[in-house]
Formats: C-alpha cells, structure tokens, sequence
C-alpha cells in the first residue's frame, strides 16, 4: 500500500530501506520554531534521497507577529533548501498568546516570504483552528493540508473546509517505523505526481524559438528601438536590453524588463 507520512524525530532511527517500499511521499520535520531543530531531520532526508523517497519539509511554527514570522521563514528557508525539497510547509497550528490579526499576518508573511525564493509552499493547519484564526483568509500558498482524525483508515469524516490533503490519523504503521506514524491521502484535484514534480529551475520553461521578439519592419524597428534607447537613458532597464533588441534575443520570460517599462508607464 502506498503512503504519504509526515515524520519527526519522534519517530526515532527509521529503517528507509524498508520504509521505502511503502511510502509514495515523505513530508520531514525541520525545526520547531528558530530554536528547537528536529534531531533527526538531515537522517531522514539522506535516507528519502538514498533510497528515491520523494520529500517536503515543514516547519512548526512559534512566531507572534509578521517580524517573528519573517525572521522564522528566513531560518527554515536557509536552514534546509540546499537539501533541495520539493516543497515547504508552514504548519500553524498554536497562537501562543497572539491575536488573530497577528497571527493572519505572520502566516501571510511566511507564505509570501516562500514564494518569494520561487517555491512550492504548503500551510498546514488544525481544523479547529482554520475558521477561528482565518487561515481561510491567507493567500498565495499552493496547497493546503488539514488534519482530521478517524481511525486507522481515511473512511471516516473528512475535513470541513476543502484541502489537498488530508492527514486522517496519528496512529499509523509503516514497515521500518516503530511505533506509530502520521499517515495522509490525497483530497483534492492535485495528483500525487504534482506533489513530486521538482519545483525552481526543473519547472521554469524551456525557451522557444517562436517566444522571440523580432522585429522586421524598420518603421517598427526604429520606433521600438527609440522607445527601449528612452527607458535605458532613464535607468528604468539596463542597457543589456538595448543590447538584446538589436541581436533579436528579447524573449517573452524577461519579466523583470517588462515590469520595468510597465512601471514607467503608470508612474
């Protein structure tokens, strides 16, 4: 039977080249907050990357306020994206003390921070905490994960609020655990294969020749070319632009240059 378990270190030493042969996903543990990090979270990623495990990585989240929540993305993100996950959690599930608004705006700011680096980013939190600490207001995260159990098998009650996944019991067993594991299903219209796909620069597209931009009419050239020269002069873009016209190399991906002019043009 095929699994997607999410694993701490309070699943001790696990045996990976048993796990394996169950297991379809792996979602690890990294810290808890800034400063308790997860005994066993570098183990268990060698042994998904040893023994071909696709993994994601979350972090239990402790922060009060959008600085704390800042300065928590910032340690998660460093901390382990050399290990190259395919996606990262933000697991919200405590208010330690804070208020709602605080703590909808550090979960924004987290998430933001994450698709920032260009990542796939994942908020997971309580189904008892969805509704009264807003979690349906925070945007721009990829996909979502509640808990709800029941049982040993995902028959049960499914979660209230539409999700991706659905972590659906605490007191799962896979070969090479011991004792019990956190076990969870698909639950919504995302495929197990668009939660292992690499993400970054395995996901950019690839250049096209027909994504190019050149220009044959030399009315339209000239005029193009002025218009590009006035925005180079004015700072706007680089001169690297100017360069990339008249070699017929502007492509449809240089968002950063179209932005630019774009900014130029409402300000």
């Amino acid at each position: 039977m095929s699994k997607i378990i999410d694993i701490s270190h309070h699943q001790g030493d696990i045996d990976w080249s048993k796990a394996s042969k169950e297991v379809d996903l792996a979602i690890i543990r990294t810290q808890y907050g800034t400063s308790t990090i997860d005994r066993k979270y570098v183990q268990n990623i060698e042994g998904c990357k040893k023994y071909n495990v696709p993994f994601g990585v979350y972090i239990y989240v402790t922060f009060k306020n959008k600085t704390e929540a800042w300065a928590e993305a910032k340690d998660f993100y460093e901390r382990v994206q050399a290990h190259k996950p395919l996606f990262y959690v933000v697991d919200v599930e405590e208010s330690f003390g804070s208020s709602v608004q605080n703590i909808v705006q550090g979960t924004q700011a987290f998430v933001d921070y994450l698709k920032g680096k260009g990542v796939k980013v994942g908020l997971y939190t309580g189904h008892h905490f969805y509704k009264p600490y807003k979690m349906d207001t925070v945007k721009n995260y990829d996909f979502l994960w509640i808990p709800r159990y029941s049982g040993t098998s995902a028959q049960g009650k499914k979660p209230d609020f539409a999700c991706d996944l659905w972590q659906y019991t605490d007191s799962g067993t896979v070969v090479g655990i011991k004792g019990n594991v956190d076990l969870n299903v698909l639950n919504g219209s995302k495929t197990l294969t668009w939660f292992t796909n690499k993400n970054e620069e395995d996901n950019k597209p690839t250049e096209k020749d027909d994504d190019k931009m050149q220009f044959t009419n030399e009315t339209t050239k000239a005029a193009v070319r002025d218009h590009i020269k006035q925005t180079v002069d004015k700072k706007l873009i680089d001169k690297l632009w100017l360069d990339k016209f008249d070699q017929g190399t502007i492509t449809n991906g240089d968002y950063e240059g179209l932005k630019l002019i774009i900014a130029q043009r409402t300000s």
